[in-house]
């Protein structure tokens, strides 16, 4: 009840300074900076889907209507207008966005791409290359898929290289929670994403073992977890519908890699972008946002032209290329608080 109170109260502060017009001094006065966004996948539950993602997926409808009000606000730019203009290339554009899509999963080009085209955006969209090349799902989605194979009992407990952990599965909510404690926790606990890819494995392996169910066997027809095939990806890019970038080959935090493993992650999946699609590949995006000053160094030896964070904040001239900050897309918000987020 008090978290709604605080949530109805700070509506109608936002809705009082809209009316004000500080909302719109804010943005006047961050015309000259770039707004980049970033969503993940996009995706309608319908009536052929075998299973929903613990992690939420963005709907269609509140993609569109957030785009509607953003239009207003917004002069919608690719990737390379928006890095000319940080580079001081090009005259400035009056509140300039970039929308940007992490991962590469299939549904992004098949419920997005359609809604942004509609509002003339050209999106950027950064792939994981092992995982094209593979077809096969995201280690994150392939033990979430698990776990839910194995609900109704009171608790799932794995002993791994020492360590027990413990999902709750009497709820669908509790699993959510359960789920992302775990993943929380991982992040602070594994040094090298290697390492916790193999956890990762080790328990999906287990899980699938127990049930007789995989993601690997439904995830080309699945639209939740499915990744674009290189043909997909190829045509869009060839009809000029989106603009192509690294998202490194595994998915895995390069912060946390040795010099090797990151120049592997930086080289392979730009080499494999360039062959595929005929192109050269300039940009880049750090899986979970994480980067470091070698990582930055290397991207700049690999001949990246930029980078992008998950930090949140907006891109001004000058700004330094290899750590572009990023919002995340903004859902379930109103106009006013759309406004606000953007613009402090």
């Amino acid at each position: 009840m008090l978290n709604k109170i605080k949530c109805c109260l700070k509506k109608t502060i936002l809705d009082c300074l809209s009316l004000l017009g500080i909302l719109n001094y804010l943005h006047y006065k961050n015309r000259n900076k770039v707004t980049v966004l970033m969503l993940h996948g996009v995706m309608a539950q319908n009536e052929s889907v075998k299973w929903t993602p613990l992690r939420q997926q963005l709907l269609p409808s509140e993609l569109e209507r957030v785009l509607v009000i953003l239009s207003k606000y917004y002069h919608f730019i690719t990737i390379e207008q928006c890095v000319d203009l940080l580079d001081g290339r090009v005259a400035p554009i009056d509140n300039a966005l970039l929308i940007t899509f992490d991962d590469g999963y299939r549904n992004t080009l098949d419920y997005a791409l359609p809604i942004c085209e509609r509002f003339n955006i050209k999106p950027m969209f950064f792939i994981t290359t092992g995982h094209i090349n593979s077809g096969l799902p995201f280690w994150f989605d392939r033990l979430d898929y698990a776990l839910q194979q194995n609900m109704g009992e009171e608790s799932i407990r794995f002993n791994y290289h020492g360590v027990q952990y413990v999902f709750d599965t009497s709820s669908r909510q509790a699993l959510t929670d359960s789920y992302k404690k775990f993943r929380d926790q991982c992040k602070n606990t594994f040094n090298n994403d290697a390492d916790l890819n193999q956890l990762f494995t080790a328990l999906s392996e287990m899980l699938e073992s127990r049930s007789g169910k995989a993601l690997a066997d439904i995830c080309k027809e699945d639209d939740w977890s499915a990744i674009a095939s290189w043909q997909e990806i190829d045509n869009a890019f060839k009809q000029k519908r989106i603009d192509i970038g690294s998202h490194t080959v595994n998915h895995w935090r390069i912060d946390s890699l040795s010099k090797n493993e990151i120049l592997e992650q930086l080289v392979n999946s730009k080499k494999e972008i360039e062959a595929n699609l005929s192109t050269k590949c300039h940009y880049f995006c750090y899986p979970n946002g994480d980067y470091n000053q070698l990582s930055i160094d290397l991207l700049k030896q690999t001949h990246y032209r930029a980078a992008f964070t998950t930090d949140l904040g907006l891109c001004k001239s000058k700004d330094e290329l290899m750590t572009l900050k990023r919002f995340n897309f903004p859902v379930n918000k109103t106009k006013s608080e759309i406004l606000y987020l953007l613009n402090h």
